[in-house]
């Protein structure tokens, strides 16, 4: 194999193989939540993908002597990356009209109806385009009886000067562009307009990789119109340069995505250990009572242990209720104040502090007189019952409740 080659052989698995992890993952958490957006992500890391590994020379060149037809594997490559294009025209029309037609209050279930029928409206005319496109690209490529002999590198520049060729990397660059473009500029306008860090974060990623991974086909039009027009030095760009180009691209995007889906991840799972720590130290009172640790992968899953978990939570804190000195209860939202916290924090505080008083003083045997008539944090409505327990948890053994329990002795 030429020395030149096995750079795009490394740089093309290595994207394509990632690519293919990422489909894994969204795949993975579309069978739990049926999410549309995440099915077409899915299929646009699965069709990217596998155009990143076809085009590395040496599987090139086995599917070419595999299927007996020259530089097939050119076809293929273009045809996955032509899907990779519709599949994310489809992903900014599901997201562009979603602020307009759900609102925050909307339950998981509303918003994912919505999305359906967003998707069932743009796929009725994105479906037929890129349909015809895909047409038109194995009409040209196949009307033409290509000579023997592979070229993974230089197919464009090659054949660039044959009409039919040309028109078929056209057809192509016509899909891709208009495919790439859209995200591009789709999420560099919305990432200036959301306050989400996370979700910045990866669109502004999403962004910067689709420019590069554009800028792909921009050059590649540079060469081929080069080349017809009997300009010299054609082919760096579009044999190096470009294949660059979208393999940087192809890396940031990607970062993008895998970034924003850990660290979601990982704030669940932080949101869950809270609630594990308050749960644990309440059900002390009742050892009987058993939950499986391992926190569920579907949204769906972490939602039901969620509500069960804050149903124990709460039947913990009343039973613990004879125990709860107002004494205690009223140190923490002295020193709660004194620390200018917000209600939410206050309440939580004083919850938190209340719920250690209340076990060290059944341990000790001392039933506190007047016990406290009412609980903090009882009377959270319920929609925000569950960031009112993962803030407790929190609480539970930091410092500032160490102090309201010193202060309160």
């Amino acid at each position: 194999m030429p020395s030149k080659e096995t750079a795009y052989d490394l740089a093309y698995t290595v994207v394509g193989l990632s690519l293919y992890l990422l489909a894994l993952y969204k795949g993975r958490a579309w069978l739990s939540e049926r999410i549309p957006s995440l099915l077409l992500m899915t299929g646009a890391a699965l069709s990217a993908g596998s155009g990143f590994l076809v085009a590395a020379p040496h599987n090139y060149r086995w599917i070419d002597q595999l299927a007996g037809v020259s530089n097939l594997a050119t076809y293929v490559v273009y045809s996955s990356i032509t899907v990779c294009c519709a599949f994310y025209l489809l992903i900014v029309m599901l997201w562009k009209g979603a602020s307009a037609n759900t609102g925050s209050t909307a339950t998981s279930e509303t918003r994912r109806q919505a999305e359906v029928d967003r998707l069932r409206r743009a796929a009725r005319w994105v479906a037929p385009l890129y349909t015809v496109l895909l047409l038109l690209m194995t009409v040209l490529f196949f009307a033409v009886e290509l000579p023997t002999g592979e070229k993974p590198l230089d197919f464009d520049t090659t054949y660039a000067e044959h009409p039919t060729i040309t028109a078929f990397l056209m057809v192509y660059q016509a899909g891709y562009g208009l495919g790439i473009w859209s995200m591009a500029y789709f999420a560099w306008r919305h990432s200036r307009r959301i306050e989400d860090r996370l979700l910045r974060t990866s669109l502004t990623c999403t962004a910067i990789g689709c420019i590069f991974v554009a800028m792909y086909g921009v050059l590649k039009i540079i060469a081929i119109v080069g080349i017809n027009a009997g300009l010299p030095s054609m082919e760096p760009i579009s044999n190096f340069i470009a294949p660059a180009a979208a393999s940087v691209g192809g890396d940031i995007v990607l970062y993008g995505w895998v970034y924003s889906a850990l660290k979601a991840r990982r704030h669940r799972n932080q949101e869950f250990h809270a609630l594990e720590i308050l749960w644990r130290t309440v059900t002390r009172i009742d050892p009987g009572l058993i939950l499986k640790n391992r926190v569920p992968r579907s949204e769906w899953g972490q939602q039901v242990m969620a509500v069960r978990r804050a149903g124990e939570i709460r039947d913990g804190q009343l039973s613990l209720r004879p125990w709860v000195s107002p004494d205690v209860v009223e140190t923490a939202r002295r020193m709660a104040e004194d620390q200018d916290l917000r209600p939410s924090q206050r309440e939580a505080l004083a919850a938190a502090a209340a719920l250690r008083a209340a076990l060290r003083a059944r341990e000790e045997g001392t039933v506190p007189s007047p016990a406290c008539d009412h609980l903090p944090g009882i009377e959270v409505p319920p929609h925000a019952e569950r960031q009112h327990l993962i803030l407790v948890g929190n609480y539970l053994h930091s410092a500032l409740v160490d102090k309201v329990l010193a202060a309160s002795r």
